[in-house]
């Protein structure tokens, strides 16, 4: 499959390590990546640090580019969510007309304060229930990527 007929991927929440982590794999792997934010101006800060991540790693020739979350969510094939779960909903309700039709992978953790440390269940049954809830039948939700840390992603080598 060549690079050109890969999926189009916008990280909203991409700022963080763990979306960045994502963004630095699937850039690794030839996709286009987009990273989303509430502000432009961090994700363009982010895109800027993802370029010289990449550079140092000896590609250059890579293709992120900095959106807030709405034109991101526009922009992609596929949508990946990346947010602390106290802020999934507002930014799924944000973006749920730009979704319909694609694939949203919600990697939200319920984690809820003071108890970060262990996942407190939603009555939901999980973050990805939410997600699908609030979207209805046009948007596929994927829960994904809950276990792996942002630091195996961001460090070099495979990931198990």
């Amino acid at each position: 499959m060549s690079t050109e007929s890969l999926p189009v991927i916008a990280i909203m929440g991409g700022t963080g390590d763990l979306g960045t982590g994502l963004a630095r794999r699937w850039l690794q792997a030839g996709y286009q990546v987009i990273i989303g934010s509430r502000t432009r101006e961090k994700a363009v800060a982010a895109c800027d640090s993802l370029r010289e991540v990449m550079a140092e790693r000896g590609t250059s020739e890579i293709s992120v580019q900095a959106m807030e979350n709405r034109p991101a969510a526009e922009a992609a094939d596929i949508v990946v969510v990346t947010v602390p779960f106290s802020h999934q909903v507002s930014t799924l309700e944000d973006v749920r007309d730009a979704l319909a039709g694609k694939i949203l992978v919600d990697v939200t953790v319920p984690l809820v304060p003071p108890k970060v440390a262990r996942v407190q269940l939603p009555a939901e049954g999980s973050a990805g229930q939410i997600a699908q809830t609030l979207l209805g039948d046009e948007v596929s939700v994927v829960s994904a990527f809950q276990n792996v840390a942002a630091h195996h992603l961001q460090a070099e080598g495979e990931v198990d």
